[in-house]
């Protein structure tokens, strides 16, 4: 039986965490599964949960903090707005 996982407990998990490294000592001390997965064109950690999969990914840099999403295939990032382009 999978643990009851939810955006809030993951990031709360891993609110210390300063390198990818630290990243995985939290989640394996707590007990929570994990894989590598590259398919969005980045590296992040999948987490699987009762509700499906989260993703777990820096989000600019190295000092920015860890981001937890949905992996769903209906919850990819939302495409950027295009601008008009002027003649």
């Amino acid at each position: 039986m999978r643990l009851l996982l939810t955006p809030g407990r993951i990031r709360s998990v891993i609110a210390d965490a300063r390198t990818e490294k630290d990243l995985e000592i939290l989640l394996r001390a707590h007990k929570i599964r994990f894989s590598y997965d590259t398919s969005a064109g980045y590296t992040a950690l999948r987490i699987p949960a009762r509700s499906g999969p989260f993703l777990v990914y820096r989000t600019c840099s190295r000092s920015a903090p860890f981001a937890v999403r949905p992996a769903g295939p209906g919850a990819a990032f939302p495409a950027a707005p295009r601008l008009p382009v002027e003649d």
